[in-house]
C-alpha cells in the first residue's frame, strides 16, 4: 500500500510540475494548499497542515473536477485522501481516511482575477469507516498564470 500512494503522489507532482499553480492557505485551520490550474476543468489539490510536529504532518491529495465556470465564480467537487507519510515509521497506516469535498473560488476583483476567496465543505470518514465530520474551511489564494 505505501508504494501505491508513494506512485500516486508521484504522478500527480509530476503533473503539476508541468501546469500553472495555485497557491492558498486557510488561516483558521492552518491548512497550505498547493494545486494545479484551477482554471481548466480537472486539476489537483495538496494540502498540508502547518501547525503540527514532524510526526503529525497530515496531507490531502485529492482530484477535483470544476463543474460550473464562471468568470467571477468556479464550482468544483472532488474526493480525496488524508494520509501522514511519517506514521510509515511507526508502523501505523498511511492513509488516515478518506473526503468528498464540494467548493467554491470566487474571483471578486475585476482586474485582479488571479486573486480568489475560497470556500469548501467536505465531509471527512476515518480509515476504520467508524467516524467522520463535516468540515468547512475559508480561504484565499493566488493563482500563478503562464506569461
Amino acid at each position: 500500500m505505501k508504494w501505491i500512494t508513494i506512485a500516486f503522489l508521484g504522478l500527480c507532482f509530476w503533473q503539476e510540475a508541468q501546469a500553472q499553480l495555485s497557491v492558498g492557505y486557510f488561516p483558521f485551520q492552518s491548512i497550505l494548499a498547493i494545486t494545479s490550474n484551477t482554471e481548466k476543468r480537472f486539476w489537483v489539490d495538496y494540502k498540508l497542515e502547518t501547525n503540527g510536529f514532524v510526526s503529525n504532518l497530515n496531507m490531502e491529495l485529492s482530484p477535483k473536477w470544476n463543474f460550473r465556470k464562471m468568470d467571477q465564480v468556479n464550482y468544483y467537487t472532488g474526493m480525496g485522501l488524508s494520509f501522514n507519510p511519517a506514521y510509515a515509521f511507526s508502523d501505523l497506516s498511511v492513509v488516515n481516511g478518506g473526503f468528498v469535498e464540494v467548493g467554491t473560488r470566487i474571483k471578486p476583483l475585476q482586474y485582479y482575477r488571479n486573486f480568489q476567496v475560497i470556500f469548501e465543505i467536505s465531509l471527512y470518514v476515518n480509515q476504520a469507516l467508524s467516524g467522520g465530520n463535516l468540515r468547512t474551511r475559508l480561504g484565499a489564494a493566488w493563482n500563478f498564470q503562464r506569461r
